[in-house]
């Protein structure tokens, strides 16, 4: 080897070994990074809440969706059916109610009637009991008036009861709101719910995976038929060596680049948690250390990194693709462990409340129809 290029290569690695020495200082030591780190996100499973027949599929694996459209529709026939006995059965139970109402003027007509029996049959037996010891009447006529008497009050007593059962029928209520109406009116909406089930919505918006549900097919409740991907609800799972763990906390900054685009994309998102336990632990065969061949592995904890939403629509991701993670470790003042967890929801989805939407306006037109609001019946009887 030439002597002049001795120097030359000894300043080469003496540079070298600076600039290491520099980006260790500077940087290298406060960095956690693995590659062992994979994309994790929500999979959210469409399920039927009633059993039935299918007739239509409106997506397919890879395809976009919205969060409320339509995927799958099932037979209604049998559905329909019940909703419409139902509302029948509801229209014969508000007239059966307002017969309850009427009866009860019925009844208190009875009572009137039997006290004026009451009062004209005790005159007519008190004035009796005074001249039928003159002989001015015979005793078979005083006897006469004063069984009479007695069946008028005991006509009387049986007309105050009835009025008082048929009060107890309809006391503190009206047609509308009475225990029967509002029985039927619960059977209402439940077939009308049942009918809307027939039709089953995306709950979230994201791509279709793993269609397994086919038209003709009879399904149950229960049973995944598809999964739609949020891809707005990603993470990166990045499993750290238990040797890396003493610096690593919520909330530090992190850098993440995936096989898929390269180190052209740096995606920033935090340390959001730390797993409670190694992955070989939550496997379905946990290891059993005391059997006596034990051999001391490395084992490896999920750390859970956020990702940038915005990030996520320029550059999407899929689940499971390999990722690159960079923990900033410069600040470990933060917490190992999470503070609890509020009462406020992480995700939610609102096409199953739009289910009974509809039910209330089905159900005023049957009371509406059936003369439920034609009398003043809304006054309580006491």
């Amino acid at each position: 080897m030439n002597k002049k290029l001795l120097p030359l290569s000894a300043l080469f690695f003496l540079s070298l070994g600076m600039i290491a020495f520099i980006w260790w200082i500077g940087w290298g030591q406060y960095k956690k990074s693995t590659d062992d780190s994979y994309v994790g996100g929500n999979q959210v499973r469409l399920t039927s809440q009633i059993s039935g027949s299918v007739v239509s599929i409106y997506a397919d694996d890879t395809e976009l969706v919205e969060e409320g459209q339509v995927l799958v529709v099932l037979d209604k026939t049998d559905r329909l059916i019940a909703f419409e006995k139902s509302k029948a059965i509801l229209a014969e139970r508000v007239r059966e109610v307002k017969k309850l109402f009427e009866n009860v003027y019925v009844l208190f007509s009875d009572y009137q009637k039997a006290e004026a029996r009451v009062m004209e049959t005790e005159v007519r037996y008190l004035n009796r009991k005074q001249v039928v010891e003159s002989g001015a009447v015979s005793k078979e006529e005083y006897i006469f008036s004063e069984t009479d008497y007695l069946s008028a009050k005991a006509d009387l007593t049986r007309a105050k009861y009835n009025l008082k059962k048929g009060i107890s029928e309809v006391q503190n209520t009206s047609i509308e709101n009475h225990p029967l109406v509002e029985k039927a009116k619960s059977d209402v909406r439940e077939a009308f719910i049942n009918l809307q089930r027939c039709t089953l919505r995306s709950p979230v918006t994201g791509i279709i995976a793993q269609r397994r549900v086919q038209v003709g097919q009879t399904i149950q409740q229960d049973i995944p038929l598809m999964a739609v991907i949020p891809l707005n609800q990603m993470w990166v799972d990045a499993n750290f060596k238990e040797v890396d763990l003493s610096k690593i906390r919520i909330g530090q900054p992190v850098y993440t680049t995936s096989d898929m685009y390269g180190r052209e994309v740096v995606y920033r998102g935090q340390v959001i948690g730390i797993g409670v336990g190694t992955g070989a632990v939550f496997s379905p065969l946990p290891p059993q250390n005391a059997t006596g061949n034990w051999i001391k592995i490395v084992q490896r904890v999920p750390v859970r990194v956020s990702l940038d939403p915005e990030q996520l629509k320029k550059n999407p991701l899929r689940l499971g693709l390999s990722m690159n993670v960079a923990v900033d470790v410069h600040d470990v003042t933060g917490r190992k462990i999470p503070e609890k967890n509020t009462d406020k929801f992480i995700y939610q989805t609102d096409v199953f409340q739009i289910q009974i939407e509809g039910s209330e306006e089905v159900i005023e037109d049957i009371l509406q129809n059936n003369g439920a609001y034609e009398d003043d019946w809304k006054t309580q009887l006491n």
